[in-house]
């Protein structure tokens, strides 16, 4: 193993998604429980429309020892919805923290191999800006496209009463539907759940032939940037400071 190999196999043994998997889960549990209601219910509604006198003898059945098909039939919708409820909330909190851990994620690498952020909690194009000063441009980057549409989602599930931004309804697991459609949002996370490890894994690629190729345009970069406002003087003393890692 290299040991750029190693760099990216630590960061991302840390950046590992915990949440997916116990809330997978439940949400298999929770479709799983949905189903048989939605079977239920559809059973009987099927029997009233293809044999209507069937159906109500089993209502006169039912209703003999205080039960209803029908207030059973509404019970079952009722709790099919409320499934579809948490479904919605388990995907939201899914997309949300898969964005968050990127960020997280994005943080530590800035930490690692710049030791500086550019502010404590920085915006999305503050990272891009940051990186670009680095010559580095997020948007080549392999998953970007993805990870680019986790944030939209995320932002848009995040501040859901505002208005929801007209991007949204180009990716496609939203051109013919909604963002509130829970299949739609299934889809969505299930085709980009890879991509920010992905893409971290890309731009830590990235940012290790960044910062250890000095080239001369680079070196001729950087001394422009330390010099900019350091006189002569200040600048050969530097140059001394510079010299004496070196011995």
């Amino acid at each position: 193993m290299t040991k750029l190999s190693k760099k990216i196999d630590e960061i991302l043994k840390h950046s590992i998604n915990k949440f997916d998997r116990p809330v997978n889960e439940l949400i298999k549990e929770l479709k799983s429980e949905r189903e048989k209601q939605f079977t239920n219910y559809n059973y009987w509604e099927d029997l009233e429309s293809s044999d209507s006198e069937c159906y109500f003898k089993f209502e006169e059945i039912a209703n003999q020892s205080g039960h209803s098909i029908d207030i059973q039939k509404l019970e079952y919708l009722e709790t099919a919805l409320f499934i579809e409820d948490e479904l919605f909330a388990l995907l939201e909190m899914k997309i949300i923290y898969a964005f968050k851990q990127l960020e997280i994620n994005i943080k530590k690498i800035i930490r690692h191999y710049y030791q500086e952020l550019p502010n404590s909690k920085p915006k999305w194009h503050e990272i891009e800006r940051f990186f670009k000063k680095q010559n580095i441009i997020l948007n080549k980057i392999h998953g970007f496209q993805e990870v680019n549409e986790l944030r939209l989602v995320n932002n848009t599930l995040k501040h859901s009463d505002e208005s929801i931004d007209e991007t949204i309804m180009k990716i496609e697991e939203f051109k013919n539907s909604s963002i509130q459609n829970i299949e739609s949002l299934d889809k969505f996370y299930e085709r980009i759940e890879e991509f920010p490890a992905l893409f971290i894994t890309s731009l830590m690629e990235i940012i290790e032939k960044e910062t250890s190729n000095f080239n001369q345009q680079k070196i001729e970069r950087i001394a422009k940037k330390a010099t900019n406002r350091m006189d002569k003087d200040i600048a050969e003393k530097l140059i001394i400071e510079i010299r004496k890692k070196y011995k």
